[in-house]
């Protein structure tokens, strides 16, 4: 049993499920609703929107994944710099919402949750990082195997891509032209790595698509 799983069924007790539409806004630092929320069903995103309305996303949230607990701890900021961010839904959501004090209770009552906690935020934070710097640098071909790899959920005995990252999602995340992302998919297609079924993508063979995104052959 991975750790994220022994925790979550007393994590879940702690909240109330509710549900959400796609677009809907879970967390921005102009309205605060002073929840923890974990994801139960579908896809979220840390996300910016500029001026001009492009979209740079910086994270995803998967099923499983606790959002919005970082600011339990750091109620406000020194400057204007976060006012930029959201955390928005996806695609529609299911959510415990969990009030802070619950959650900070439930911190103090159970310290040895805080090491799962503490190894979140560093893979997410590794994340971020990553994709950065991708952004940036970053090979197209070996980024998109990276987001991959990444973003696969275990479903039926199989790593999928959540049904909601399109071909324009990807895109956005990676920065490229949905051309790119198309034929990119392709060439792994060819490769037998992955396959698609209806408008789910499925890694076929989840080591070599780990190797390529690691820029081995």
């Amino acid at each position: 049993m991975k750790k994220n799983e022994m925790y979550l069924p007393a994590i879940r007790a702690l909240g109330t499920l509710i549900h959400v539409k796609k677009h809907d806004c879970l967390y921005n630092r102009t309205h605060i609703d002073k929840y923890v929320y974990c994801l139960e069903k579908g896809l979220c995103a840390l996300h910016s929107v500029s001026a001009s309305g492009k979209e740079r996303i910086y994270q995803y949230f998967l099923p499983g994944d606790l959002i919005s607990f970082t600011p339990a701890y750091r109620r406000s900021y020194p400057d204007d710099t976060f006012y930029a961010f959201s955390i928005t839904a996806k695609s529609a959501c299911s959510l415990y919402q969990i009030p802070y004090s619950t959650f900070l209770d439930f911190m103090a009552k159970h310290p040895e949750f805080y090491r799962w906690l503490f190894e979140t935020t560093i893979t997410h934070y590794d994340n971020a990082l990553r994709h950065c710097y991708t952004l940036q640098d970053g090979d197209n071909f070996i980024s998109l195997c990276q987001a991959l790899s990444e973003l696969a959920i275990l479903e039926n005995s199989r790593y999928v891509i959540h049904r909601d990252f399109s071909y324009n999602e990807i895109a956005s995340y990676l920065g490229i032209h949905t051309i790119t992302v198309t034929r990119l998919i392709g060439r792994l297609k060819e490769m037998g790595v992955i396959t698609k079924e209806g408008h789910v993508t499925v890694i076929l063979d989840m080591d070599r698509l780990t190797r390529l995104a690691r820029g081995e052959k």
